[in-house]
């Protein structure tokens, strides 16, 4: 398969969704890997810069062990740039739990998050890739705990 062949609006939505749905139940970190790019990988979160699937490993199971009831809402998933690695903007209504011991109880977090992703397909099956991810913002929801 073509790494050129155009992504469709549909494709590229349920790409995103999927993603989205794994981060929500924890899936193993090996059900997510095939989405990510390896030697090129380069993820920009808030707290930290992850590169490649060790590093995007580290991440997920360090904040898999922090956030819970967590739910991400697909807002916008579209291409703005077309090519080989067409960038593309992603917005993300996310919203989950933290418990910070030993409080007593835990803090409620509600985020619109906007996100630049670069995707490729990979090279063996024509499947999207993540190639660079990048948390451009969050906008906290009105009522929401800081991060």
């Amino acid at each position: 398969m073509s790494e050129t062949k155009s992504i469709s609006a549909q494709e590229l939505w349920d790409f995103a969704a999927d993603w989205y749905r794994k981060l929500d139940v924890h899936v193993p970190v090996g059900e997510i890997l095939p989405g990510l790019a390896d030697a090129e990988l380069e993820m920009r979160f808030p707290e930290a810069t992850e590169r490649g699937h060790a590093g995007f490993t580290n991440w997920y199971e360090r904040v898999t062990r922090i956030f819970f009831d967590e739910q991400h809402t697909l807002k916008e998933a579209s291409v703005v740039q077309d090519g080989a690695q067409p960038t593309v903007k992603v917005v993300v209504n996310w919203q989950a739990k933290v418990w910070n011991p030993p409080e007593p109880r835990s803090k409620w977090l509600g985020f619109d998050a906007y996100q630049t992703w670069v995707v490729r397909r990979a090279p063996d099956d024509g499947r999207l890739q993540v190639v660079t991810y990048i948390v451009d913002e969050l906008r906290p929801m009105p009522g929401s705990a800081s991060l």
